[in-house]
């Protein structure tokens, strides 16, 4: 007689790892670029005074929300329509460049407005003007086309091209306080390298360079991509809001020490969407099925990712001083106690992702709009009312609690719409552990042995705790497997 515990061991003795195994592959060129990316910020909060560096957070922060208006959505328009028909290849390469273009000409000025106008502090115009420019360069950079024709390892090295150069000459021309201008023409250096890339990639391997081409029904794909668009800028603007409002009304050091804490974050925070990239196909064939097993597979990865993702906060949360200090140097340590609040955006948003890409696949894209658009309005709401008072806590309260509406919306539009998203029980018993850890480093002065140990127990205690946790990690870690299997069977 076959044992449960027999059969759970076959599983992960075989290829059920495959979920995590895919994971891994999909998001090592993330993890080196952005390694990359944060040796660089951490030499310039060590290079630069605490308010140089908070203003060179502004403009890049603004530049990666006009990156994201220049691409329009279009990413994933080109490669939806690509998988659908394939000759639409060579048209949508050459038309998606020509819209991104037009919105890069709408883009850079307002980037330029924005910089000079409402930052509550002296930023070099040439700076924001070296960063603006650089939006040019994005509609070249067609990494769509790598998604739709599988090349997937050219994305990753493109990333990484980009980061390197970057972080290299940020560690060579950076060496001074004054040297701020040599952010802005590493930036440039760093994205034309990358441009040059995806141009030599696309040219000889997927489809060539073309100057002229059809505009047939070029506007109906300015529309497509304009919901998908909206979307992702909502996103973006709820992630950047508050970083825009604080160099606008308090600037200084205030906007460094948020920068700092939102800096560590923001780069984690990444790691749940290539988490949902990976979990999508199985969402979306579980939705299509209608048979119940949607609702088990979301449960079981809130399960996993209630116990794994509140552990990552945790460790952020209880060495957020040693953290910064480490990561950004002494300058910035004021950012410790907002780390500590900002670290659980990164679990909130990962649980969030299971109504949010559920409701992508059941087609209501406008519903994951709408509750982007209830967490932004919480966030810049609360923002305004607590910044006056608490300064930059505020701003980092305001910045959570945004993350956090947009969970409750887009859970209540999943169950509206029979996604079956997770019961938020799931997650309480993660964060009571969790919540007592950090009470009782905050109420006895531990050593950071002590301290370190109680953050193991978290770990030995989940399992004890949550009877059904490994087996639910293992059955995740099998999910493309049994796909894979029952797929075969049927054919």
């Amino acid at each position: 007689m076959t044992t449960p515990s027999v059969t759970l061991w076959n599983k992960l003795a075989g290829s059920g790892t495959k979920f995590f195994r895919d994971y891994i592959v999909l998001a090592g060129g993330q993890v080196i670029a952005k390694l990359l990316g944060f040796a660089a910020f951490a030499w310039l909060a060590r290079m630069l005074d605490p308010v140089d560096y908070g203003a060179v957070e502004y403009v890049v922060g603004l530049a990666v929300f006009f990156a994201m208006l220049v691409d329009g959505g279009l990413d994933v328009i080109g490669t939806r329509r690509v998988g659908r028909d394939p000759d639409e290849l060579p048209l949508l390469a050459f038309q998606i460049p020509a819209a991104r273009l037009l919105l890069a000409f709408i883009a850079v000025p307002l980037m330029l407005i924005i910089a000079t106008q409402l930052m509550k502090a002296t930023v070099p115009l040439a700076l924001v003007w070296l960063f603006a420019l650089s939006l040019l360069t994005t509609p070249w950079r067609q990494q769509w086309l790598f998604q739709a024709t599988e090349r997937m390892a050219a994305a990753a090295i493109a990333d990484m091209l980009r980061m390197g150069v970057f972080a290299a000459l940020i560690w060579t021309l950076v060496r001074a306080p004054g040297d701020l201008l040599e952010v802005g023409w590493a930036e440039i250096a760093a994205v034309s390298a990358m441009t040059l890339y995806c141009l030599m990639v696309q040219h000889h391997r997927i489809a060539r360079i073309r100057l002229r081409g059809s505009f047939a029904d070029f506007g109906a794909l300015l529309r497509e991509g304009a919901a998908v668009g909206s979307t992702n800028l909502v996103w973006a603007l709820n992630q950047y809001a508050p970083l825009f409002l604080i160099g606008a009304l308090i600037g200084g050091v205030a906007t460094a020490w948020f920068a700092a804490a939102s800096r560590i974050v923001t780069s984690l925070v990444t790691f749940s969407n290539l988490y949902h990239f990976n979990l999508y196909p199985s969402v979306t064939r579980n939705y299509a099925r209608n048979d119940g097993s949607l609702g088990i597979l979301l449960a079981r990865s809130l399960r996993v990712t209630g116990w794994g993702a509140t552990f990552l906060a945790l460790v952020l949360t209880v060495f957020a001083t040693p953290i910064v200090r480490l990561a950004l140097g002494p300058k910035l340590l004021d950012a410790a106690p907002l780390l500590a609040v900002m670290a659980w955006m990164v679990p909130v948003t990962i649980w969030s992702g299971h109504a949010r890409w559920g409701l992508a696949a059941a087609g209501a894209q406008t519903r994951v709009l709408w509750s982007q658009c209830i967490g932004l309005a919480t966030t810049v709401v609360l923002a305004l009312a607590l910044g006056h008072a608490l300064g930059a806590m505020g701003y980092a309260i305001a910045s959570l609690a945004g993350f956090v509406m947009v969970w409750i919306a887009s859970h209540r539009f999943a169950k509206l719409w029979g996604c079956a998203p997770p019961p938020f029980r799931l997650v309480l018993s993660p964060l009571a552990l969790a919540g007592a850890i950090i009470a009782l480093n905050l109420l006895v002065p531990l050593s950071t042995m002590l301290a370190l140990a109680s953050v193991a127990a978290y770990a030995a205690l989940a399992p004890l705790l949550d009877r059904t946790l490994i087996a639910d990690i293992i059955l995740l870690g099998g999910t493309k497997r049994n796909y894979g299997a029952t797929r075969t069977e049927t054919e």
